[in-house]
């Protein structure tokens, strides 16, 4: 599946040039020439990219980061004229995945976002304010560090790679128990009652389904 990147530029030529590279190398691009037009777009389209510009018309970068921030987390990548070490930790603080300063090469723009995304998609699940490392099994929401125990990180892996799929209790118990080790159905109850808890707004993406077992989805 192609990726969507949004650019949200005011300077038209620009944004036409960085569209084109990036519509050559097989990204599917949309574009937006002003803070609320990007933010509409944002909404409309979910890409999985973000090259946002900071001096925008109608409202600037760091407002559209910070909002954007409070609904997703999809990487954003700050472009900017200006160059000083306060923009960038600002573009940080609020949540900028990365930091580039105009003038710019295209090919190093395209490298960047290629190895965000190719992260993204090999070790991080995004929903939200909710992020999940599958190689480190760690998870955050809205920036702050959630301790997991070994079989809550397992149980939250397992239901995101089978997002969408009622799984019952055996299976999960296989799964996370292994077939060799006895325990009751209830020990998955309270398991999911653990991790439910840990998720906060979260919770509720985890669905039982009554005399059968349990389902995740992204609503």
């Amino acid at each position: 599946m192609m990726k969507k990147i949004l650019i949200i530029e005011d300077e038209k030529d620009l944004a036409k040039s960085i569209g084109d590279s990036l519509v050559a190398d097989g990204f599917l691009v949309m574009k937006a020439f002003d803070g609320e037009s990007g933010i509409k777009l944002f909404f409309e389209t979910k890409p999985d990219l973000i090259l946002l510009d900071i001096n925008l018309p109608k409202k600037d970068g760091w407002k559209v980061c910070k909002e954007i921030r409070e609904n997703s987390a999809v990487p954003i990548v700050m472009m900017t004229a200006r160059d000083t070490e306060n923009d960038e930790l600002t573009g940080l603080k609020i949540g900028a995945d990365d930091y580039i300063t105009k003038p710019f090469s295209l090919k190093i723009l395209e490298a960047r976002i290629k190895k965000i995304l190719k992260i993204e998609g090999n070790n991080i699940y995004r929903y939200k304010n909710l992020i999940f490392n599958f190689k480190t099994l760690e998870i955050i929401i809205e920036d702050e560090k959630i301790e997991l125990s070994g079989r809550e990180a397992q149980l939250f892996e397992y239901f995101i790679r089978n997002k969408g799929i009622v799984l019952n209790r055996e299976k999960l118990l296989n799964e996370i128990w292994g077939f060799d080790f006895y325990c009751e159905d209830r020990a998955v109850d309270t398991l999911i009652k653990r991790l439910r808890k840990k998720l906060g707004q979260y919770s509720e993406n985890i669905k039982t389904i009554r005399g059968v077992g349990y389902i995740f989805n992204e609503d």
